[in-house]
């Protein structure tokens, strides 16, 4: 392991005393190679923490295998917007993943535009529904499918959404999570939950139990390590590759700053 890896492993542990229930990476909107998976998944086997594996779409059957070559947990199909789509995901999963192989892997489908919002009961409807376990809805791409930018994520309207997609959950028996913008300011947002059914949270790489995290005293400590975790991943992502897209560095940039001012927040508390 190298000086970020250690690093990670070092966040990961602190953030186990912090209710965390995995990590996730993504194939997806992160562009994971076999060997940064293969590398962050031993960090997570170190620490002893779960790992979710978001695919590139819902047919991705290459990622599917990968997910189940790294021993996900977990598994998150993206832009699940139609029955037809939630089909093709359970047909591909369960090509890839014979009976005793996915035993003990959960599989959640993303909500994350409009489309798949007013979808969803259709799609729950559909006898494939029954092999999904979870239902995410991301905020952020959500607000850009209805033309808002990130701050729509905590707003009035979006907390309707959210608590309606959980109503649904709850009607079928699927386990609840959101993710998109997790930061302090989300806090207020994912209390007027109902609990019963929101499972977890996601940040962009980490996952927090929902109910013991939101009353843990320290929960804003706990977010910003794990943006420190995230900023040493980015790191580690970009010494991979030996060279940084201008949006990763523009990300770098955004949580730099973030983590910067989470620091002195937490300083000033004390």
């Amino acid at each position: 392991m190298n000086i970020l890896e250690r690093q990670m492993l070092d966040f990961l542990k602190e953030l186990k005393q912090h209710n965390i229930s995995g990590v996730k990476i993504s194939f997806e909107d992160e562009g994971l190679t076999g060997e940064l998976a293969q590398i962050i998944t031993n960090i997570t086997m170190r620490a002893d923490v779960p790992v979710a594996v978001k695919i590139g779409g819902a047919e991705a059957r290459r990622d599917l295998h990968d997910a189940k070559v790294l021993g996900a947990d977990i598994v998150v199909a993206p832009m699940i917007e139609t029955p037809y789509s939630l089909k093709k995901f359970v047909e591909a999963k369960n090509t890839v993943f014979q009976p005793d192989e996915g035993y003990n892997t959960k599989f959640i489908i993303n909500i994350e535009t409009i489309t798949g919002y007013k979808n969803l009961f259709e799609m729950m409807h559909q006898p494939e529904a029954t092999q999904v376990d979870g239902i995410t809805l991301g905020r952020v791409d959500f607000s850009g499918s209805v033309g808002k930018d990130r701050k729509y994520c905590n707003s009035p309207e979006m907390l309707v959404i959210a608590q309606q997609i959980a109503g649904v959950a709850r009607t079928y028996n699927k386990k609840f999570c959101i993710g998109g913008a997790i930061s302090g300011e989300a806090l207020d947002f994912m209390r007027q939950l109902p609990k019963d059914v929101f499972h977890s949270f996601e940040t962009r790489n980490v996952i927090f139990d929902a109910q013991k995290a939101l009353n843990d005293e320290n929960i804003n400590k706990a977010l910003t390590v794990a943006m420190g975790f995230e900023l040493a991943w980015m790191r580690r992502k970009s010494e991979f590759y030996g060279k940084i897209s201008n949006a990763e560095a523009e990300r770098i940039e955004m949580i730099s700053k973030r983590y910067a001012a989470q620091q002195e927040m937490l300083l000033k508390t004390k």
